[in-house]
């Protein structure tokens, strides 16, 4: 192939790791953002509720990422 039809590929390349930090930051700022919304939409929550509010998105993450670690 001739030296003229050869592309160069120019762009940023993050590491892997960079990814995951801020994939992971993501996750946990959405996690967190679901949750406060859950509970500022409940009247008087109770403990469990509280909890609950952050556990559900928390453990939709979890299985986001577990069905990504899965594929790769």
């Amino acid at each position: 192939m001739p030296q003229s039809q050869v592309r160069s590929r120019t762009g940023l390349k993050l590491p892997p790791e960079v990814i995951n930090i801020v994939g992971t930051s993501a996750a946990l700022g959405a996690v967190v953002a679901i949750g406060s919304t859950i509970v500022g939409v409940l009247p008087d929550p109770t403990a469990w509720e509280f909890a609950a509010a952050y556990l559900a998105p928390g453990a939709i993450a979890f299985l986001a990422y577990w069905w990504v670690a899965q594929k790769l």
